[in-house]
């Protein structure tokens, strides 16, 4: 892959707001040079990656939201009343 490329695909990624898939892309690439990956893989990766690190902040967000009290376990309970 040139590098001409490799810089228009992390534009796109900075373009597209996918800070995740743009910290694998150079992973991945080295993947794809050595045969271990297809290019389909690599998009699906790339995807996958980045739809986690999504998913992950939507549930932060929603959990922030939610007002929720503190978890509580058996741990924690006074059992000497």
């Amino acid at each position: 892959m040139s590098a001409a490329t490799l810089e228009r695909i992390r534009g796109h990624l900075v373009g597209l707001k996918m800070p995740r898939a743009l910290e694998a892309l150079d992973g991945l690439v080295r993947q794809l040079e050595r045969g271990e990956l297809s290019a389909l893989e690599a998009i699906e990766v790339l995807l996958a990656e980045e739809r986690t690190l999504r998913e992950g902040r939507r549930i932060k967000v929603a959990l922030q939201m939610a007002n929720l009290t503190p978890v509580k376990t058996l741990d924690s309970f006074d059992f000497t009343f």
